[in-house]
């Protein structure tokens, strides 16, 4: 299907690309909200396996989103076809939170044709920003989330079964996942990256804080590189998670995981708690969807520690990603007020220092307190 030197950072080439295949479009429109690919609707000239629109994700050797081109391989496309295509096959058929189907793979072209999720369907970040849904519907979009993030870590115990072989290849991943948080907590918290937040004045943390913080970080970089306690998504946060409700807003048709090109062995924590910190920074932040985010979290909680099961190491782990994302990350977006924002890192400090020395009953008490 790979033309020679396609262009495909324009509707334009992507028109003339998709011409001579089953793809071929009358109507290309850009997608927004990803920052790694260049991502596209497409409105098929003739129906594929009864389908009128597709989604097509190409990726360059950079960052899309960046003006600098920050170097990102290609390969990433690889480990992203291989995931979704093994965690679709441990699904069942009832379902409601799914991957999309893949169609098509080009790794030559480094293009991938997967499902649309729907023009209706949004982020769940975004749902939860704009208009969080009833309790009902949180439940069960929060359990839904809880039996399939759990499907994926039983399933991934297994390193045969889950080709632990393949995804250790994914070294760029272990490389990203363990820099965005850990690699940077203290230079955020010392005042040394100039975060504007964080500045005038600087935050006021404790040595022995930034002592504490500072070894953990290490012990986690170091298990990121290493573990092989499951297969993990690896970017499992609100802003790749697909939600379509029915017309009426009060019932969940269907969700979708998207983004899998960090997905590799490691630390099952570290997807649950980077969940938990997006679900708590809505409600930090966003008062209204208060009574929604809560709901979504405890749901998802309860069901995944019914399905999987969950240890003491493993609550651990995931409270203090929870403490890891809420300062490595919420400086860096643009959440809300400078105090508010100051507020959430200084807790998530709390959460680092207090989830990396917690007992069982301090972390019953805790946000990730259904887990236990």
């Amino acid at each position: 299907m790979a033309n020679e030197n396609p262009d495909l950072l324009t509707v334009a080439g992507v028109l003339r690309f998709l011409a001579p295949t089953p793809f071929a479009s009358d109507e290309v429109h850009p997608l927004s909200g990803g920052n790694c690919n260049f991502v596209y609707r497409i409105h098929l000239r003739t129906p594929y396996n009864n389908i009128s629109t597709l989604v097509l994700k190409h990726a360059e050797p950079y960052v899309a989103a960046s003006a600098h081109r920050m170097p990102l391989a290609v390969e990433r496309q690889n480990t992203e076809v291989t995931a979704m295509n093994a965690v679709k096959a441990i699904l069942s058929s009832d379902a409601v939170v799914i991957v999309p189907t893949i169609h098509h793979f080009d790794d030559v072209a480094h293009v991938v044709i997967m499902d649309d999720c729907g023009v209706g369907a949004v982020t769940l970040k975004q749902l939860m920003l704009k208009n969080p849904p009833p309790v009902s519907v949180a439940k069960a979009l929060g359990a839904g989330l809880g039996e399939f993030l759990s499907r994926l870590h039983v399933w991934g115990r297994d390193p045969q079964t889950s080709n632990h072989v393949s995804f250790d290849q994914n070294q760029q991943g272990r490389t990203i996942s363990g820099y965005v948080t850990y690699g940077r907590l203290v230079s955020t918290l010392t005042g040394k990256d100039n975060i504007p937040a964080l500045s005038d004045p600087p935050l006021d943390i404790a040595q022995s804080k930034l002592d504490t913080i500072s070894a953990l970080s290490s012990e986690k970089i170091h298990a990121i590189n290493t573990s092989h306690q499951t297969l993990t998504m690896g970017d499992f946060w609100p802003g790749n998670i697909m939600v379509r409700l029915n017309p009426a807003g009060d019932s969940l048709e269907r969700a979708y995981v998207l983004d899998w090109e960090v997905a590799k062995p490691g630390v099952a924590g570290l997807d649950i708690g980077q969940f938990c910190a997006e679900m708590h920074s809505l409600r930090r932040f966003s008062p209204a969807c208060d009574a929604s985010a809560t709901t979504v979290l405890d749901a998802f909680l309860k069901t995944y520690r019914d399905a999987a099961g969950v240890d003491v190491g493993v609550a651990k782990d995931a409270m203090v990603h929870v403490g890891a994302h809420l300062v490595a990350w919420t400086p860096r977006v643009p959440w809300g007020s400078k105090e508010r924002t100051r507020e959430v890192v200084e807790e998530g400090v709390g959460y680092l220092v207090e989830g990396y020395a917690a007992t069982q009953e301090w972390l019953r008490g805790s946000l990730v307190g259904r887990l236990v």
